[in-house]
């Protein structure tokens, strides 16, 4: 019997299986699903009524009212970005109106002015022949 014998051996440490995580959100896990053949379906937890599944780096309600309230707040978001857009829109186009309405008022102050000048012009003509 040896004196410093190893009593105590260790088992060998299982190989770990590749962690999908990293290819799933470097390159998209339609990607990894078909490059790798692996089958990554999303993470989906339930408690009690209330289920939901983890999808593109947030948790969504799948079930339940919560689940309908997501939706109407997607539907209701993706309307506030349209309506946002449109009044953007909407201002640009008043904004360049404005400018072409400027540009206009100052053309016809300007012809207004010269056809003034003018009439003064021929008003004084006129009252120096009559004075001659």
């Amino acid at each position: 019997m040896p004196l410093f014998s190893n009593k105590f051996t260790p088992k060998p440490i299982p190989v770990r299986r590749h962690d999908t995580t990293v290819i799933r959100n470097e390159l998209g896990s339609d990607y990894a699903a078909k490059e790798l053949s692996i089958d990554l379906c999303p993470l989906k937890l339930k408690l009690g009524d209330f289920d939901i599944s983890f999808e593109e780096g947030q948790w969504i309600p799948a079930s339940g009212r919560a689940a309908a309230a997501h939706k109407e707040n997607l539907r209701l978001r993706k309307e506030l970005e349209q309506l946002e857009e449109e009044n953007n829109m909407l201002r640009l186009k008043f904004e360049i109106l404005l400018d072409m309405m400027t540009d206009k008022t100052v053309e016809a102050e300007q012809q207004a002015e010269m056809q003034r000048a003018q009439s003064l012009g021929n008003l004084k003509q006129k009252s120096k022949k009559q004075k001659c």
